[in-house]
Protein backbone atom coordinates (compact mmCIF):
# COMPACT_ATOMS: atom_id res chain seq x y z
CA UNK A 1 0.00 0.00 0.00
CA UNK A 2 1.34 3.71 -0.87
CA UNK A 3 1.35 6.19 1.58
CA UNK A 4 -1.23 9.04 0.88
CA UNK A 5 0.09 12.65 0.94
CA UNK A 6 -1.95 14.99 3.28
CA UNK A 7 -4.03 16.16 0.02
CA UNK A 8 -5.03 13.09 -1.01
CA UNK A 9 -6.46 12.37 2.45
CA UNK A 10 -7.61 15.28 2.84
CA UNK A 11 -10.10 14.78 -0.44
CA UNK A 12 -10.73 11.51 -0.63
CA UNK A 13 -13.37 9.27 1.83
CA UNK A 14 -12.39 6.88 4.37
CA UNK A 15 -13.62 3.11 3.03
CA UNK A 16 -14.60 0.90 5.97
CA UNK A 17 -14.81 -2.65 6.14
CA UNK A 18 -18.29 -4.64 7.61
CA UNK A 19 -16.07 -5.27 11.16
CA UNK A 20 -15.35 -1.63 11.34
CA UNK A 21 -18.57 -0.20 10.59
CA UNK A 22 -19.85 -2.49 13.34
CA UNK A 23 -17.44 -1.66 15.91
CA UNK A 24 -17.22 2.18 14.84
CA UNK A 25 -21.37 2.58 15.31
CA UNK A 26 -21.22 1.09 18.77
CA UNK A 27 -18.62 4.06 19.51
CA UNK A 28 -19.98 6.67 17.89
CA UNK A 29 -23.24 5.60 19.33
CA UNK A 30 -21.83 6.02 22.80
CA UNK A 31 -20.08 9.63 22.09
CA UNK A 32 -22.99 10.97 20.28
CA UNK A 33 -25.69 9.76 23.74
CA UNK A 34 -23.09 11.58 25.76
CA UNK A 35 -24.07 14.62 24.43
CA UNK A 36 -27.55 16.42 25.03
CA UNK A 37 -26.89 19.49 22.80
CA UNK A 38 -28.60 18.16 19.79
CA UNK A 39 -25.83 20.33 18.04
CA UNK A 40 -22.83 18.82 19.45
CA UNK A 41 -24.82 15.28 18.60
CA UNK A 42 -25.64 16.17 14.96
CA UNK A 43 -21.49 15.68 13.46
CA UNK A 44 -21.82 11.86 15.10
CA UNK A 45 -25.09 11.05 13.88
CA UNK A 46 -23.88 11.92 10.26
CA UNK A 47 -21.08 9.89 11.59
CA UNK A 48 -22.80 7.06 12.01
CA UNK A 49 -24.76 7.58 9.19
CA UNK A 50 -21.65 7.75 7.17
CA UNK A 51 -19.99 4.68 8.46
CA UNK A 52 -22.97 2.58 8.21
CA UNK A 53 -22.70 3.10 4.48
CA UNK A 54 -19.14 2.21 4.41
CA UNK A 55 -16.84 5.14 4.06
CA UNK A 56 -16.18 8.55 5.90
CA UNK A 57 -15.82 11.89 4.09
CA UNK A 58 -13.51 14.15 4.69
CA UNK A 59 -15.66 16.42 6.37
CA UNK A 60 -16.17 14.10 9.08
CA UNK A 61 -12.94 13.23 9.53
CA UNK A 62 -12.67 15.13 12.75
CA UNK A 63 -15.58 13.61 14.82
CA UNK A 64 -14.11 10.18 13.55
CA UNK A 65 -10.80 10.98 15.01
CA UNK A 66 -12.58 12.17 18.33
CA UNK A 67 -14.42 9.01 18.62
CA UNK A 68 -11.50 6.77 18.03
CA UNK A 69 -9.21 9.15 20.01
CA UNK A 70 -11.32 8.34 23.34
CA UNK A 71 -12.21 5.06 22.12
CA UNK A 72 -8.54 4.00 22.31
CA UNK A 73 -7.40 6.66 24.92
CA UNK A 74 -9.16 5.88 27.88
CA UNK A 75 -8.88 2.05 27.42
CA UNK A 76 -12.52 1.39 26.37
CA UNK A 77 -11.69 -0.04 22.96
CA UNK A 78 -10.40 -2.57 24.67
CA UNK A 79 -12.44 -3.18 28.12
CA UNK A 80 -15.23 -3.64 25.94
CA UNK A 81 -14.49 -5.41 22.71
CA UNK A 82 -11.29 -6.98 23.64
CA UNK A 83 -7.59 -6.77 22.11
CA UNK A 84 -8.60 -7.71 18.78
CA UNK A 85 -11.21 -5.54 18.43
CA UNK A 86 -9.21 -2.64 19.84
CA UNK A 87 -6.31 -3.37 17.27
CA UNK A 88 -9.16 -3.04 14.85
CA UNK A 89 -9.85 0.48 15.94
CA UNK A 90 -6.00 1.19 15.87
CA UNK A 91 -5.51 0.31 12.75
CA UNK A 92 -8.25 2.27 11.25
CA UNK A 93 -7.33 5.67 13.67
CA UNK A 94 -4.15 5.40 11.32
CA UNK A 95 -5.43 4.98 8.45
CA UNK A 96 -7.51 7.76 8.67
CA UNK A 97 -6.13 11.54 8.42
CA UNK A 98 -5.88 11.94 12.31
CA UNK A 99 -3.60 9.23 12.52
CA UNK A 100 -1.68 9.38 8.95
CA UNK A 101 -0.57 12.53 9.94
CA UNK A 102 1.07 11.27 13.39
CA UNK A 103 2.87 8.10 11.78
CA UNK A 104 4.46 10.72 9.38
CA UNK A 105 5.40 13.41 12.80
CA UNK A 106 6.89 10.00 13.89
CA UNK A 107 8.40 8.99 10.54
CA UNK A 108 10.25 12.53 10.47
CA UNK A 109 11.36 12.70 13.74
CA UNK A 110 12.71 9.30 12.97
CA UNK A 111 14.53 10.41 10.26
CA UNK A 112 15.96 13.40 12.77
CA UNK A 113 17.18 11.23 14.92
CA UNK A 114 18.64 9.02 12.57
CA UNK A 115 20.70 11.23 10.78
CA UNK A 116 22.63 11.41 14.32
CA UNK A 117 23.88 7.42 14.22
CA UNK A 118 27.74 7.48 14.48
CA UNK A 119 27.58 10.91 16.76
CA UNK A 120 28.82 11.52 20.47
CA UNK A 121 25.99 11.93 22.31
CA UNK A 122 27.16 14.83 24.96
CA UNK A 123 23.93 15.70 26.60
CA UNK A 124 20.27 14.91 26.52
CA UNK A 125 17.05 16.64 28.28
CA UNK A 126 13.79 16.66 28.33
CA UNK A 127 11.57 19.67 29.75
CA UNK A 128 8.06 20.26 30.42
CA UNK A 129 6.91 23.07 28.11
CA UNK A 130 3.20 22.77 29.03
CA UNK A 131 0.30 20.16 29.86
CA UNK A 132 1.12 17.38 27.36
CA UNK A 133 4.19 18.98 25.50
CA UNK A 134 7.44 18.21 26.11
CA UNK A 135 10.77 19.03 24.58
CA UNK A 136 13.74 16.72 23.80
CA UNK A 137 16.74 18.22 23.02
CA UNK A 138 19.87 16.50 22.25
CA UNK A 139 23.67 17.13 22.47
CA UNK A 140 25.63 15.57 20.41
CA UNK A 141 29.82 16.18 18.95
CA UNK A 142 28.31 17.93 16.00
CA UNK A 143 24.78 19.17 16.22
CA UNK A 144 22.13 20.24 18.66
CA UNK A 145 18.68 18.75 17.66
CA UNK A 146 15.19 19.47 19.53
CA UNK A 147 12.19 18.08 19.26
CA UNK A 148 8.76 18.76 20.60
CA UNK A 149 6.78 15.56 21.61
CA UNK A 150 2.53 16.02 21.98
CA UNK A 151 -0.35 14.98 21.42
CA UNK A 152 -0.49 16.27 18.09
CA UNK A 153 3.25 14.01 17.52
CA UNK A 154 6.57 14.85 17.16
CA UNK A 155 8.10 17.87 15.44
CA UNK A 156 11.51 19.31 14.67
CA UNK A 157 11.82 22.48 16.53
CA UNK A 158 15.52 23.28 16.16
CA UNK A 159 18.72 21.97 14.54
CA UNK A 160 22.20 23.85 14.80
CA UNK A 161 24.90 22.35 13.12
CA UNK A 162 28.80 22.65 14.72
CA UNK A 163 31.08 23.75 11.75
Amino acid sequence: MTDRTEEEEARSALALDPAERELLAEEIGAVAGALHDPRARAPYEELAAAAAGGEVPPELAAPLARVLEMSLATGRARRLHGPQHEAALLRLFFRAPAGASLRRSAAAATRALTALAGQRLDALTVSAQAPGVFRLQLDTDRCQLTLEVSRDGVEVTGLGVEV
